[in-house]
């Protein structure tokens, strides 16, 4: 049966803003439930291009109302680890299918396209669900690696992720193993740094920095400078008494105490005026060392450090030198 294009067009000239709306939505809960578990993440959503949605239909695979992802929303994080954190964090916020693993999906000797894809849809009791009744709106939400992520924009954008496209190209230019080699190297690339994140930690800075980062993406989703982060570690990790975990434990304890000031401070922060120091997740060890033992942390710090900068973050968390 042939598609009713011009309907689909005119229905979706008038139901395209609400759908971007409801993967707005989608995109703003996931985002916020992984960043509070101080996972960096990076979301996007979108509604179907008229041009996208008037394709698919050209296809004859789908009608106006089955079609599945007029509105979809994506989460990008670092780790293979991150991934299945995404997965557990979703469930509880809204009605979820099954989530279709692409690497579930191909045999042992078959590499390939990689991504976690969940059908998501409100809860009945959602006080968003009147607006958006979970009969007629369906977001998929994609979760994948940077690395994925990666992998996944420059197919689509070469040779596209579809594989009867790719079927119909000469065998001779053998594309689709050329592009799938990329793939099994990409997904190798993600379970070394998935290992790689796991063994650093056994550096002491590094698993200090670790204990950090976590508290930091709660804050700020700004990427950090690491090689600038380990040498402050390791400047103030000797003004502590005790080891790793006891450092640690202080941090945990001291930024659990004073949860809702350093998100005002982030919150209110004049990215052009703040210290650059504010997004580095050592900000949170300094402010630490400076409410405990200021004068231990200033000498220390003009031993290798413009004091200048030290102020000014200190300043930032609302300390003053004078």
């Amino acid at each position: 049966m042939k598609a009713d294009i011009d309907g689909a067009r005119k229905r979706w000239r008038e139901e395209r803003p609400s759908y971007e709306e409801f993967a707005k939505l989608v995109e703003r809960r996931v985002t916020s439930a992984v960043r509070e578990q101080g996972i960096w993440c990076e979301g996007s959503s979108r509604a179907k291009e008229i041009h996208s949605l008037v394709k698919k239909l050209f296809l004859g695979k789908h009608t106006y109302e089955n079609l599945p992802d007029k509105a979809g929303a994506r989460c990008v994080v670092r780790y293979l680890s991150d991934v299945e954190s995404v997965i557990a964090l979703v469930g509880p916020l809204f009605i979820c299918s099954e989530p279709d693993s692409k690497l579930d999906r191909l045999k042992e000797d078959r590499v390939g396209y990689i991504s976690t894809h969940v059908e998501v849809r409100l809860k009945p009791n959602d006080p968003q669900s009147q607006t958006y009744p979970p009969e007629q709106y369906c977001a998929e939400l994609q979760i994948s690696t940077l690395a994925q992520h990666v992998w996944a924009e420059m197919s689509h954008s070469t040779v596209y992720k579809d594989e009867e496209s790719i079927a119909r190209l000469p065998d001779s230019m053998n594309i689709k193993r050329r592009v799938n080699l990329m793939a099994g190297l990409i997904e190798v690339a993600d379970r070394e740094f998935d290992r790689l994140n796991t063994e650093i930690q056994v550096d002491p800075s590094a698993a200090i920095y670790k204990t950090l980062e976590r508290h930091y993406y709660k804050l700020t989703v700004k990427q950090p400078d690491t090689g600038l982060s380990l040498q402050v570690i390791k400047l103030l990790m000797s003004l502590y008494e005790g080891d790793v975990y006891q450092i640690t434990q202080k941090i945990d304890h001291f930024v659990q105490a004073n949860e809702h000031l350093l998100s005002s401070i982030y919150e209110q922060a004049d990215e052009w005026g703040a210290s650059a120091l504010l997004y580095q997740p050592e900000a949170l060890m300094i402010f630490e060392r400076l409410q405990n033992d200021q004068f231990a942390v200033r000498e220390a710090w003009n031993r290798e450090f413009p004091e200048g900068e030290l102020e000014r973050v200190a300043n930032d968390f609302g300390i003053s030198f004078d």
